[in-house]
Formats: C-alpha cells, sequence, structure tokens
C-alpha cells in the first residue's frame, strides 16, 4: 500500500541529509553567517556539540516575521526560480538547512536586523514552533542548537566520543577560516578557547593556525588568472609532504570540495621534486564564475563539476609552476636538540633488543657484527642509494633497505607488545605537536592504539597536543614526522583497517630506514645481520620480498653462458 507521509516524517528523513553529527549543524549556520554578511563569527561547542553549539554572528540580522519564516521548509532568500542556480554566490540557497535541524534539537533564534531597536527570539523544537517573543539583542544573529538527536536515540547513539566530535568541529571551522581569511573566528569548547583567528592576521595567520607556524612559515606561493579563473596556492616546502593527501585542502568560490583530479594535477606539477607516495600540504584556492560550476551535483555541495574541466586543470598547474619555479626547495631541518630528545641510559643486556635502529645504526665500526653476516650474507655495496648489493654462498643477492628494516621493526614492535615489555621511550621535555583538524580527530579515535604503539600523547589546549614518548624503535628526530604520516594514513584508510596489526604496520614503516637513504658498509652490515635474525627474513609485513637472490646458474643464464 502506497501512502504519503507526513511532513514531520519528511523532515526527520531530510534532516538525516543535512545533519549528520555536530559538525554538519556548524557548517550549516557558518554558511548562514557568512551569507548573511557576517565579518566576525563565534561558534561554542558543549561536549564537542552533543548537548548544545552556538553560532554568532555580526551580520546583517532578521526580521521577526523572517526568523520565523526561516524554519519553513524551503524558504530561502537565494534563488526564485531554477534559472538562478547558475549564478549563485551565496553558499546555501535550498533553505532546508534550519528546517532540518530544527527537526531533530531544540533551537532558539536570536537577531536583530541593523538599525533596529529590537530583535526577537524564535523557539523550534522538534520542527513546532514554541515561542516568538521581542528581545533586547545585538545586531546580528545568534543560533542556539540544543540536544540534537534528542528525539531520534537510535542517531544519538551513533555520534561519537565529545573528543571525537569536536575534532570534526574544529575541521570544519579550519575549513572556513582558510577560505575566508578576511573573517575572524573563534571556537570555544566547554566554554575555553580552541583557537582564535583575527581578520587582521589574514592568510598568514589561517595557514599558521590550520598547518602549524613551522610548515606555515615559509610556505610557496603561487598566483594564475586566465579568463576571470583565479587561482592562488600555498604549498608548504617539502620536507613537509605527507603520506595522504588529507592536509591538501581544495576551495572552489571558497567552498571546500573534493577533486580526484585537481589532486592528480597539483601532485603531478611536483613530479620527481617529491617521493613517491607522498602528497603536498597546503591550499589551492579557485575563484572562478558561478554560472560556470555546478555546485549541487552531491547533497553535502562537496563536488563540484565544471563547464570548462581541462581549463580549470591547466590554470592550477600554471600556479603551481609559478610557484615551484625559481624557488629554493633544498630541505630545511630544525635539528636543535636533536642529541637531547632523549634521557641517556647506560647500555644494558635488557635494553638492547629495543634500542633505536638508528642508535644502533651508527655504532663504531667493529669486526664481531662484520664476522655475524660473513657467515651468511656479505654485504659488496649499496646501489641507488635503496638496494644492498650483497653475496651469499656463491649467489647474488639484492636486499630493499626499506624492506628489510621494516621486517624488523615490525617483529621488535610486535614481541615488545606481545611480552607487555615497554615500547615507548619517554622524551626528556615534551614536544608540542601543533596538529591539523584532521590529525586531531585521528589522535582522538585511535589514542589508545597509538599509546599501545608507543605515542604518548595528551591534549594541550586548542589543537595543540603534548608528545611526551615515542616507540622505542623511533629516534627523536623521528618521532613528529612518523606519527603526522601514521595520522595521515589513518585519515584516508576505511574504519575497519584501523584496528590491529594494520596500526602496527604503520608504525614500523613509517620508523624504517627509507628507500634513497644512504648507507655505510658497517649499517649495511648491522641491517642485514638483523633481518636474518627475524622470524621471518624473507618478506616485509606487507609481503612484499625483501631480498631476491640470483645464483650462479641464473647469472650464466643471463649472459648466454648456459641455455
Amino acid at each position: 500500500m502506497i501512502r504519503i507521509l507526513d511532513n514531520n516524517t519528511i523532515d526527520k528523513i531530510a534532516a538525516g541529509e543535512v545533519v549528520e553529527r555536530p559538525s554538519s549543524v556548524v557548517k550549516e549556520l557558518i554558511e548562514n553567517a557568512l551569507d548573511a554578511g557576517a565579518t566576525e563569527i563565534i561558534v561554542t561547542v558543549s561536549e564537542g556539540g552533543r548537548r548544545r553549539i552556538s553560532v554568532k554572528d555580526n551580520g546583517i540580522g532578521m526580521s521577526p516575521e523572517d526568523a520565523e519564516m526561516a524554519f519553513a521548509r524551503h524558504a530561502t532568500s537565494k534563488i526564485g526560480t531554477i534559472d538562478d542556480l547558475r549564478s549563485l554566490d551565496t553558499y546555501g540557497f535550498r533553505g532546508e538547512a534550519l528546517s532540518s535541524i530544527a527537526a531533530v534539537a531544540r533551537v532558539t533564534v536570536r537577531t536583530r536586523e541593523h538599525g533596529r531597536t529590537e530583535g526577537a527570539e524564535i523557539i523550534v523544537e522538534g520542527g513546532d514552533l514554541v515561542s516568538s517573543t521581542p528581545v533586547g539583542c545585538p545586531e546580528g544573529t545568534e543560533i542556539v542548537v540544543e540536544d540534537i538527536f534528542g528525539n531520534l536515540p537510535a542517531r544519538k547513539k551513533q555520534m561519537k566520543y565529545a573528543a571525537v566530535e569536536l575534532a570534526h568541529c574544529r575541521e570544519v571551522v579550519t575549513d572556513f577560516m582558510l577560505s575566508r581569511p578576511a573573517v575572524s573566528f573563534r571556537l570555544l569548547s566547554d566554554d575555553k578557547p580552541e583557537f582564535v583567528h583575527a581578520a587582521v592576521e589574514g592568510m598568514n595567520g589561517a595557514l599558521a593556525l590550520a598547518f602549524g607556524r613551522v610548515v606555515a612559515s615559509d610556505m610557496l606561493e603561487g598566483h594564475a588568472e586566465i579568463r576571470g579563473i583565479h587561482i592562488d596556492v600555498n604549498l608548504a616546502r617539502l620536507e613537509h609532504t605527507r603520506s595522504s593527501p588529507s592536509d591538501l585542502r581544495l576551495f572552489v568560490n571558497h567552498r571546500p570540495v573534493k577533486s580526484r583530479r585537481l589532486l592528480s594535477t597539483v601532485a603531478g606539477v611536483f613530479g620527481s621534486r617529491m617521493m613517491k607516495g607522498r602528497y603536498p600540504v597546503g591550499v589551492v584556492k579557485i575563484q572562478i564564475d558561478s554560472s560556470a560550476v555546478d555546485v549541487n551535483v552531491h547533497p553535502t555541495k562537496r563536488e563540484v563539476r565544471f563547464d570548462d574541466d581541462k581549463l580549470v586543470n591547466n590554470i592550477v598547474e600554471k600556479s603551481m609552476m609559478n610557484a615551484l619555479e625559481g624557488s629554493d626547495l633544498s630541505f630545511r631541518y630544525d635539528l636543535t636538540g636533536f642529541s637531547e630528545g632523549f634521557e641517556t641510559r647506560p647500555p644494558s643486556a635488557e635494553s638492547a633488543p629495543s634500542s633505536s635502529m638508528q642508535s644502533i645504526l651508527e655504532k663504531p665500526e667493529g669486526d664481531s657484527i662484520t664476522s655475524m653476516v660473513e657467515d651468511q650474507i656479505n654485504p659488496l655495496a649499496q646501489i641507488m642509494d635503496t638496494y644492498i648489493l650483497a653475496e651469499s654462498h656463491g649467489s647474488l643477492v639484492l636486499i630493499d633497505q626499506h624492506a628489510a628494516s621494516e621486517r624488523i621493526t615490525y617483529e621488535r614492535l610486535l614481541t615488545a607488545i606481545e611480552s607487555s615489555t615497554e615500547v615507548s621511550q619517554e622524551l626528556l621535555a615534551p614536544l608540542v605537536l601543533s596538529l591539523s583538524p584532521k590529525e586531531a580527530r585521528m589522535v582522538e579515535e585511535h589514542r589508545e592504539r597509538l599509546l599501545e604503539s608507543g605515542f604518548d600523547l595528551e591534549p594541550f589546549g586548542g589543537e595543540s597536543y603534548a608528545l611526551r614518548a615515542v616507540p622505542t624503535v623511533l629516534g627523536a628526530a623521528q618521532g613528529e614526522k612518523a606519527l603526522r604520516d601514521i595520522l595521515s594514513d589513518m585519515a584516508d584508510m576505511a574504519v575497519s583497517k584501523r584496528m590491529g596489526l594494520e596500526f602496527i604496520w604503520r608504525v614500523a614503516c613509517h620508523s624504517s630506514i627509507r628507500a634513497g637513504q644512504r648507507l655505510s658498509r658497517q649499517q649495511m652490515s648491522q641491517l642485514v645481520s638483523e633481518l636474518m635474525a627475524t622470524e621471518n627474513p624473507f618478506t616485509c609485513e606487507h609481503g612484499r620480498p625483501t631480498m631476491i637472490t640470483l645464483t650462479s646458474e641464473d647469472l650464466e643464464k643471463l649472459f648466454k653462458r648456459r641455455g
């Protein structure tokens, strides 16, 4: 039997498309504030937005009549006909945001138009108007959303811990801050400031808050404009690349978007300048006539379609080349305090198995290690700074140094975890890290797994975390980079793959000797010796071979000495 759904049910279904979690509410309300011409926006959340969300702006405000009408389904001031969709320059236009939010929460609006002496307070709960009264309030609008999903227990149970939801809210505000740096933003959590961006700080201040001051301090800038399409890029230097594209932010007409083709374009311009499997950090902003782009492709407007996709990509390439050409791209590292990161500990039989790989490889030359290896595999040379050329009982052996190091590190870490021995080493002084919203969310979602793997982090206010300990398989200088790479990997992985051994694999991968790293004869001998002492020296934890052997017969066949 076919029936027409009642309005209450329709509103709750529509709310599911607009309101996925508290951060969805923050996004919709900030968009409304920006469309109202706000130059200052204050976002306050309680329990990560699960209990209460407030977005206050200094925009044009609403009349009492418009404030009530705003809660009606598909009530909008942005469009009048379908033709208006092709000339939009605002964020919202379908008029479903407030109606959908009010269907699943209690919403209070306090608003006053500029020039009016009195404002209005509208309260709507579960989609029903509770009250509409005149009040005294500042010019602009404040919208308070309380008890989100209070009338939908099943949806309410799906929300994550407060810290996780807060990380999502922080990420949303950060996107708006990067796209609209001339607007002041303030984010407070449980009445404590998370971050403050003043309009006077501009793009430089926004970049510093989003990516940290070290990354943002010397970004490469590029600009290009062709046929009315304007591109601005801000790219971090090559030493700050990530193992996933999660920290490359794309914006079209101030709207955060996702585009595989644009990501591919940006990575392609870097080409051989950037190690394979690495992605740049930064921001790409595209300003284009609104009639030449369709922002209504996806319900959340995260994807866009250009009328001339090829032209847009070509201009992005040009702006990238303008940023890269003529720039000093040499790696720059601050090695201050490198040797002071860990406590000095006397060597002992107990600590030797868990000591850092870097510490082991830097031991003085000695005969004992060489003799251990010569009985099995004798390293001869390193080729392409990636492979170790060795001889073993008349055969030629090629060893992948990164895969070999991964296997060693993985087994050490796994053994330490299984035997409940110490897997982390405490830093003398905590390292305060400024994490991006995505990184902070991964920390909150996987704090226990990180601690189990050796990373000890504690919130340090706002987007900052104090790194107090790192896995013993790492050196002090590697701790931050490995952690950021792991968090970046986790952000792009399916949730089902973030648990168990996969996490340990990530630690091993980002803690290991890399391809392209030059090794001394002593280091090669040590690496081979430790590889042969593992339970499975012939493959890394991902199943890739650590070594390939060519027998004398294989070589004779290659040189046509035998058939």
